[in-house]
């Protein structure tokens, strides 16, 4: 009994010697890769397209989770550097959409390994990248062959419908309609915030499309939105947008 009472005190010091260990190691949460702000109207460059295509990479892409830009001892997938000058644009693109379509016959008659690695479509849930996303990664995936290597140009990049329309209206005309309805005293003027509590009708004109913003519009619970849908015509929309679509979009608060 003596003996069997020293063990259980033994093992018992050495279980809360070990959880004292444990509970000083400072934790560290596991967060997904932060995706940051993406903003395609500000991409004037190729290099513009490469820098947002890296952050996509690293971030919403997910895309270094299993790749590496350079050698690495725990990627589980292949190594993209140099790759851009290595493989076609159009090779990459069905790489990204169709990553099944194609195996290397290395890769194909290898013994199996216990933990097969799949890569999913990222232009399909739950990644899901746009058109614009993928062409950027490709420029970015290209840039590693060299600067020479990127074939995709923002010029090729799919505008928003919103952004399309306000570069046909009258930004003057738009700037009288906003201040005939009254919106400056609540949601601010030429670029300025407005009251608490009232959206930052920049920030819909950039990100909605036109039905949208008419629908945000009208969705207010100040009186002055009801009936705007008969008060203003689609070329006054358009206007409106242009307005403001040339300020830059105030910081949210978080």
């Amino acid at each position: 009994m003596h003996y069997f009472l020293k063990t259980v005190l033994f093992v018992a010091g050495v279980l809360l010697f070990f959880a004292y260990i444990a509970n000083s190691i400072p934790s560290r949460p596991s967060l997904p890769p932060e995706e940051g702000k993406i903003n395609f109207a500000e991409v004037k460059t190729k290099d513009d397209l490469v820098s947002l295509g890296q952050k996509i990479f690293f971030g919403k892409g997910q895309c270094a989770l299993c790749h590496s830009i350079g050698p690495s001892e725990t990627a589980r997938c292949p190594n993209l550097a140099g790759i851009g000058a290595k493989l076609s644009r159009e090779f990459i693109y069905e790489s990204l959409t169709q990553p099944n379509k194609f195996i290397y016959k290395q890769y194909e008659f290898s013994p199996p390994k216990p933990f097969a690695a799949q890569m999913p479509q990222i232009n399909k849930p739950p990644i899901g990248l746009s058109e614009n996303e993928l062409l950027a990664v490709i420029a970015f995936v290209q840039s590693t062959g060299g600067q020479e290597s990127v074939t995709v140009d923002p010029s090729e990049l799919v505008k928003p419908a919103a952004q399309i329309l306000a570069a046909s209206g009258d930004a003057a005309k738009g700037q009288t309609i906003y201040k005939n309805l009254g919106c400056a005293q609540c949601h601010g003027t030429d670029g300025k915030k407005g009251i608490a509590g009232a959206p930052d009708l920049q920030v819909l004109a950039q990100r909605k499309d036109p039905l949208q913003f008419m629908s945000a519009l009208q969705g207010g619970s100040s009186s002055k939105h009801q009936g705007l849908d008969a008060r203003l015509t689609v070329k006054d929309l358009t206007d409106l947008m242009a307005y403001l679509t040339q300020f830059k979009a105030m910081p949210q608060p978080l």
